[in-house]
């Protein structure tokens, strides 16, 4: 079984962000996802083995975002590639002024098609409190 690394560019989460984050996975295959930014800082980093392929939250967090490049790193075992569903949207004020980021990705690592073998979902906004 081959070992594919894909990465995501998460970078509208801007520095000085506040984020926060949910990562589940279904898949079968041992994988795993983790959080960086261009200086190398890792906000997370959760591996699961082979499994079952039961539904399973491997991790979820919070963090002040210290970079402006944002980067998921995904390394899983796969059969036929990674593919991958995405979800970016901003988040805004009353008046239309984006205040924030998000993004669901929801990621295919076999050939079932079903876009849950990882699931993340990131949000970032401009002011903490």
């Amino acid at each position: 079984m081959a070992t594919q690394d894909k990465t995501y560019d998460l970078s509208e989460v801007k520095s000085g962000y506040f984020m926060c984050w949910e990562v589940c996975t279904q898949a079968g295959y041992a994988s795993t996802v983790k959080l960086v930014d261009e200086s190398g800082k890792e906000y997370f980093k959760y591996s699961k083995p082979r499994s079952s392929g039961n539904f399973q939250m491997l991790g979820q967090g919070s963090a002040d975002c210290r970079g402006n490049k944002l980067r998921l790193v995904v390394s899983t075992e796969v059969d036929g590639g990674i593919k991958q569903s995405i979800n970016s949207y901003n988040i805004t004020d009353s008046n239309a002024k984006t205040i924030g980021h998000g993004y669901n990705l929801c990621i295919e690592d076999s050939t079932d098609e079903d876009y849950n073998d990882i699931y993340v979902n990131l949000v970032g906004w401009a002011k903490k409190g």
